[in-house]
């Protein structure tokens, strides 16, 4: 049976992992990383995935499941997440959901009209026109074929973009309809608690920004070549969010600063579109990061109920 949860989201670089440390600590919980992008080996630095000192001090699920060239969805997170709620429920551990990859945790909490499997024929023909034609024209084939989902994703998603185009080839059904069939009925597959950690704008891009340059001192770049060593930078992955950019650097395309000042400014845009998508989330609570004592109490509360 699985137990009464906890989610932690918001916008990228808003705290929600220091938060869910510091939760866990309180009620006896492991953490079960929502996140699309952490779910890779190797994907380290640049997804902010937690140290080996914060997976020391609290447990962590969810994270390093496959390798750069595996496909790994949505649904598939669900399964492999079920699994670990039920282990955790068994052991009478507090599961806290952390991350802001709102779908993955929608596909767990509400269920997700399973996506049909993609002949390996239609996936490399994808493939074959995001190197050949380039994401723009891509992203508007997605446009024509599934506008809703178009406007959700920046041309430049590179793992979203094909993966709409790869449904919408095998089954001529829009990607944005599987999603939706089930999320129209709100009731969740059990107890959940739903937090969203809000910030100003302004003082959310300042960190944002800081954020991106300590990445890169501890080591962003050297992450990515050695991941190189081992992989195409065609893959869907290495297309993500700063890892293009830090490609497009180290093969000379552009300068230094213009990767800085590109990385920092399309992480504001996908954090803008994070908050787009939580707003859609009728029962999330938003809170303060100065008032997580808010978080702490209505959590006790919550979980008293099913305890």
């Amino acid at each position: 049976m699985i137990p009464a949860s906890i989610i932690i989201t918001g916008p990228t670089a808003s705290g929600k992992s220091d938060l869910a440390l510091e939760l866990a600590h309180k009620i006896d919980g492991e953490i079960v990383c929502t996140d699309s992008m952490q779910v890779y080996r190797g994907l380290d630095i640049g997804t902010a995935k937690p140290t080996k000192v914060e997976q020391l001090a609290v447990p962590h699920h969810q994270i390093d499941l496959c390798n750069l060239d595996e496909h790994y969805s949505a649904g598939q997170y669900a399964r492999d997440a079920e699994i670990t709620l039920n282990k955790l429920g068994e052991v009478g551990k507090i599961p806290i959901f952390v991350g802001g990859s709102g779908l993955y945790y929608k596909a767990l909490i509400y269920g997700l009209d399973e996506m049909p499997p993609i002949p390996k024929a239609i996936r490399q023909s994808v493939l074959n026109d995001w190197k050949i034609k380039g994401f723009e024209e891509c992203y508007q084939e997605l446009a024509k074929c599934d506008p809703e989902l178009a406007a959700r994703l920046s041309p430049r998603d590179a793992t979203r973009v094909q993966r709409g185009l790869e449904i919408f080839r095998a089954t001529r059904e829009r990607m944005s309809s599987f999603q939706k069939s089930k999320f129209g009925n709100q009731t969740t597959r059990f107890p959940v608690m739903i937090f969203g950690v809000h910030w100003e704008r302004d003082a959310l891009y300042q960190r944002i920004n800081l954020r991106t340059e300590a990445m890169l001192k501890i080591g962003w770049m050297e992450e990515v070549k050695a991941l190189l060593e081992l992989y195409s930078p065609s893959l869907s992955p290495l297309n993500g969010l700063g890892y293009k950019q830090i490609i497009s650097y180290l093969n000379g395309e552009i300068n230094y600063n213009h990767m800085v000042e590109e990385i920092q400014q399309k992480t504001r845009n996908f954090a803008k579109r994070q908050l787009t998508w939580f707003r859609q989330e009728k029962s999330l609570k938003w809170f303060e990061i100065n008032k997580r004592e808010q978080v702490f109490q209505a959590t006790e509360a919550f979980l008293s109920a099913y305890h």
